[in-house]
């Protein structure tokens, strides 16, 4: 039996993957608190509003939180610590292919 469709789970992953600026967000955070001014600074071409909608998002779907004592301060939660791996693992992988063309 051929599978015809992903299940919810992966298409969530996929729609992450495939929304860049969800991608460059998980990407340029990790674990410790990073300031929402600094992550404005190394996500760029993004516009302020878009990126507060996309932190939005990125925290309704449990990959984001803010610090309670500072609410202009990102950082990955657990899930999102998994997802940023992911991104990592994703980079290592299309930088061996790249390397493996670049030396044919």
């Amino acid at each position: 039996m051929a599978l015809t469709q992903l299940n919810l789970g992966s298409e969530l992953g996929l729609e992450v993957l495939h929304q860049r600026w969800y991608a460059l967000v998980l990407y340029q955070l990790d674990a410790a608190p990073t300031d929402f001014m600094e992550l404005r600074r190394t996500v760029r071409g993004i516009s302020t509003f878009n990126l507060l909608l996309r932190l939005k998002q990125l925290s309704d779907w449990g990959l984001v939180t803010t610090i309670p004592e500072d609410d202009y301060s990102y950082r990955l939660t657990t899930s999102g610590v998994m997802f940023h791996n992911i991104l990592t693992a994703l980079e290592d992988w299309g930088n061996q292919q790249l390397t493996r063309e670049l030396s044919r």
